[in-house]
């Protein structure tokens, strides 16, 4: 049959992987791998698997790849990855070639490791040898072309490289992904064919789990029957035009659904028996249904109350605070009051001291002034003098009364000074005589104002002659020295005020004045010369008399000497009083304002402290009411619980009274009893499992809700028990009808498997091997199935509204039991009843069928031809996949047998994969055709030091294919088929 559309598999490469550095090998013809025992010839044929299989980890890799050691055993799944993808560097690619409607494309499939045992796939349309250089590399100095790495090697910097050069490049992780690419039949999207290398005719999950079987059969021709009976079953199912007649029979179900039944009835039952005590539930559920608010009006009550209290609470602390805020204003005002009127009261004595100062000293102001009016114009520097003179005089008389040597001083004297006044008196006489040449009547009158504005004495000058010319002329230069200003001369700078005030002299009054000073003098010197003579108690009083008139002169002369100072000081004092005064009318508003507050706060804090002890009596009450209601709180959970979750009232005002509270509580009470007695009698019923309900019926105090929704299942459980009736007899009806509809679909499934029996059968028709003229397969069915079958048709009744009896569910629960094992599942599948699948065969010159097993070889080459069979079942029409057919050990076959196996392989679409050691025949490797010696070459430069073998450059053969093909004709071939030797 000539196929249109085409797939091969070209080329295997391996990167840092399987034992090997780097490893390219051709998939197109029959091949053979020579090499020493264990070095990877296994590994290089089985990773084939990888690529054909949509798998993304070796996540179960025993059930997915089944590797094997030669021994038999099997790899787990961190042996596998750790031998394909040991590092970083490890890269697996297959290159495909696809002939689609005469024109041909090329693909390569790109595994890399990945993370937690996954590897990734890349997928571009470009050939190998267009991107070999990614990952192997012949440097110039290497003589032998053995190659190296290519450093810097990762699948990121491959794909971005491809992806560079190949648009259609894409990474594929999801297995459905790989599913809808791998086996893509849709020839003619270009598109959906790119990366396709098996196209199925369905990619179901069954023909994909065949595929799986299938090739896991041409890496292993010794697979067992169990393995082919497996492929068997998912190919059958697979064929099947209706989902509906899969062998899907869940036993387990089946008997779930027998005891459910079982269950509902006996619940039935005993519901039924207890209508009593539901009529009674009945009644009390009414009565507590018209006390149920009882706890929601204690609940809020309380809330309420405790809401109360605490703006009880709140107004006292509030009210405390107003206090303490009057207070703390209070305070502070108090101290400025007290420091305002300290101030004040300092002021206050301050004026008082100065006023009593002022007093004082314009007493002494009057009292000198008195005494200065008594020397009449004199001045007061003058005044001083005379009074000193006075005081030097007293003082000296004192002396002379009391010391001899004084008194003859004070003789001496006294006679001086009679002496010196008689002498004045002549001057005084002669001035008087001579009064036509004093000053004023010889000079100007501005130059008797600049003379009286110097000294008031120059006025007085009487020269007793008429002045010259010469000083009259000087005393007017003199004057021209200054320059009249108005009210003051200037003298080089210097101002010198004007006196308008000119001295007068009392000439006589003056002699008079002198004549009485040498009269007192004459007398007291002759007291003193006679004093020896004197009565001491003259002289006593004399003394007492000059003490007191030198105190009285000095007293006047203090007076007169502080006259001044005084002026100046009641000055300062006045000026003090004044701001004393000052400093009093300020700050005595400032005490009225803060004293008329200091009044109001004190009031407030009255007012306030009258209105807190309303509040802490308020508060007493409530807080009685409270303490016997917290009573009731923990007396009752449940209300202790609905306190918690409601946290505030929000409704009418209540009434807050012991009285309300003792009528809460008497009908809490009486709803606690009806209460308990409801949720003994719904703990029944659920205990009964009459009803689901949640579990805090079982707590301590079950909330409201709770207990009402319990009631109302309780309640629908029986206004539903007729319906309930009626529904079970019609479950009961549909659960045996199902029982006709699985053994329809059990009659269908014999049939599916006795058809495909037929069809396998026709296949080998006049199919020979080796001794063999005849072979047919047989696919046998669990005996315990065909048991199965007959106790159902044995049973059942569609008919009937009664369950079936119970031997024929101890029966099928016997079968269950011992057709699965440890309860792992219950679901009966058609790979559970195809439990092996067998040859028998006719040999030459044997009209019997035997059914004896078969050399191994044989039975490898039975199950290659079925292998071919099924996957034609499973391939695209028309199309043509190419595989290699994987034999792990070529010397398991005798060479003669070659001959006609490698003609017959390549017929149907496969190419022959095998390995062996050197010791391997040349006759073998001959007849194989080409070989590749994998353990000849190891490379200077690995990826890692561990794997250095390097098989690349393509197969050797004895022959060159292409020439030899070239030389043959049709009248030499006899010469090349030796005999006929039909096996």
């Amino acid at each position: 049959m000539a196929y249109q559309f085409n797939f091969v598999l070209k080329k295997l490469v391996l990167v840092d992987s399987a034992g090997f550095c780097y490893s390219e090998i051709e998939l197109d013809k029959h091949t053979i791998l020579l090499g020493e025992g264990n070095v990877g010839k296994s590994s290089l044929l089985n990773c084939i698997r990888l690529f054909l299989l949509p798998e993304v980890n070796f996540n179960k890799a025993k059930d997915k790849f089944n590797f094997r050691s030669s021994n038999g055993d099997e790899y787990d799944k961190d042996q596998s990855f750790g031998h394909y993808f040991p590092t970083k560097y490890s890269h697996l690619i297959i290159e495909v070639e696809k002939i689609i409607g005469g024109k041909k494309h090329t693909h390569c499939q790109i595994l890399s490791r990945g993370n937690n045992l996954a590897f990734e796939r890349i997928f571009t349309t470009l050939s190998y040898n267009e991107i070999r250089s990614l990952f192997w590399q012949v440097e110039e100095g290497d003589l032998h072309q053995i190659g190296s790495r290519v450093d810097k090697l990762s699948t990121q910097e491959v794909f971005a490289n491809i992806k560079s050069k190949d648009k259609y490049c894409i990474t594929v992780k999801d297995p459905q992904k790989l599913k809808d690419l791998m086996y893509a039949r849709d020839i003619l999207s270009e598109v959906a064919m790119r990366y396709s290398l098996f196209p199925l005719n369905d990619a179901s999950e069954e023909n994909v789990e065949s595929l799986r079987a299938l090739i896991l059969m041409l890496f292993d021709m010794k697979t067992s029957s169990k393995a082919v009976a497996k492929a068997v079953a998912n190919l059958i199912e697979s064929e099947k035009k209706e989902t509906t007649d899969a062998l899907s029979f869940d036993i387990q179900s089946f008997m779930s659904t027998h005891d459910q039944l079982k269950l509902e009835e006996q619940k039935l039952t005993d519901i039924e028996n207890k209508t009593s005590e539901y009529n009674q539930l009945t009644y009390d559920f009414s009565s507590y249904s018209k006390l149920s608010s009882s706890e929601s009006d204690f609940v809020n009550f309380y809330l309420y109350l405790n809401d109360t209290l605490n703006n009880a609470n709140q107004k006292a602390r509030q009210s405390a605070t107003v206090i303490s805020n009057f207070q703390k204003e209070l305070k502070p005002l108090n101290g400025e009051i007290a420091e305002q009127g300290q101030i004040i009261f300092s002021a206050n004595r301050n004026i008082k001291k100065l006023t009593k100062d002022i007093d004082t000293v314009n007493k002494d102001i009057t009292k000198a002034k008195a005494e200065i009016n008594l020397y009449g114009d004199t001045d007061i520097t003058e005044i001083i003098e005379i009074l000193d003179d006075d005081i030097k005089d007293t003082s000296e008389k004192i002396k002379a009364l009391n010391d001899a040597d004084a008194r003859r001083n004070r003789i001496i004297k006294l006679q001086n000074q009679i002496n010196s006044h008689q002498q004045n008196l002549q001057q005084l006489e002669l001035e008087i005589s001579n009064s036509e040449f004093a000053i004023k009547q010889q000079l100007p009158s501005d130059s008797l104002a600049l003379l009286n504005s110097l000294s008031q004495k120059l006025t007085l000058a009487n020269p007793g002659r008429q002045l010259s010319e010469h000083e009259f002329n000087a005393i007017i230069n003199f004057q021209s020295l200054f320059e009249d200003k108005g009210y003051s001369y200037s003298f080089f700078g210097s101002v010198i005020p004007k006196s308008n005030a000119f001295s007068t002299r009392n000439l006589q009054k003056e002699i008079e004045n002198i004549q009485s000073e040498v009269t007192a003098k004459s007398s007291e010197r002759k007291s003193l010369e006679n004093q020896a003579t004197e009565n001491p108690l003259v002289i006593e009083n004399k003394l007492k008399d000059l003490t007191r008139q030198l105190t009285d002169a000095n007293r006047v002369k203090l007076l007169i000497f502080n006259y001044q100072e005084n002026k100046h000081d009641i000055k300062i004092y006045s000026k003090q009083k004044i701001d004393e005064q000052g400093v009093v009318n300020n700050i005595q508003p400032l005490i009225s304002k803060l004293s008329d507050r200091q009044a109001e706060l004190t009031e407030l804090i009255e007012a306030e402290k009258l209105k807190q002890a309303s509040i802490e009596k308020e508060q007493t009450e409530l807080q009685t009411i409270n303490n016997l209601a917290q009573g009731t709180t923990h007396a009752y959970p449940k209300i202790k619980r609905q306190l918690e979750k409601q946290k505030q009232y929000i409704g009418k005002a209540i009434e807050i009274t012991a009285e309300h509270l003792r009528k809460l509580q008497n009908n809490l009470l009486e709803v606690e009893q009806l209460r308990i007695k409801i949720i003994d009698t719904l703990k029944r019923f659920a205990t009964d499992k009459f009803v689901e309900v949640d579990q805090d019926l079982f707590s301590p105090s079950p909330l409201p809700s709770v207990i009402h929704s319990t009631f109302m299942e309780v309640k629908r459980i029986y206004d539903e028990l007729v319906d309930q009736r009626l529904l079970l007899r019609n479950k009961t009806k549909m659960h045996n009808e199902s029982v006709s509809n699985y053994v329809d679909i059990l009659g269908k499934n014999f049939e599916h498997i006795n058809r495909f029996e037929s069809q396998l059968n026709r296949s080998f028709k006049g199919i020979s091997i080796n001794d063999l003229n005849e072979i047919e397969v047989s696919i046998h069915i669990d005996s315990r199935f065909s048991n199965l079958i007959k106790e159902i048709h044995k049973s059942y009744n569609q008919f009937t509204e009664q369950t079936l009896s119970e031997q024929f569910y101890i029966r099928l629960q016997a079968f269950s039991d011992a057709f699965f094992k440890n309860g792992e599942r219950n679901k009966l599948v058609m790979s559970d009843i195809i439990k092996e699948v067998s040859y028998r065969v006719k040999k030459e010159g044997h009209d019997g069928w035997q059914t004896k097993q078969q050399s191994t070889s044989t039975t490898a080459l039975i199950n290659l031809k079925l292998v071919r069979m099924l996957l034609a079942k499973l391939r695209a029409d028309s199309c043509m996949v190419q595989l290699p057919v994987i034999m792990d050990e070529a010397a398991n076959i005798n060479v003669d047998q070659y001959e006609w196996l490698l003609d017959d392989i390549r017929e149907s679409g496969f190419f022959l994969f095998t390995a062996g050691t050197h010791s391997s025949g040349a006759e073998l490797v001959h007849m194989i055709g080409h070989h590749y010696d994998v353990d000849a070459l190891k490379t200077a430069k690995p990826y890692t030091k561990e794997r250095s073998r390097v098989v690349w450059g393509g197969p050797q053969a004895f022959f060159n294919e292409s020439e030899f093909d070239t030389y043959k004709s049709e009248d030499q071939i006899e010469l090349l088929e030796g005999t006929d030797e039909t096996v």
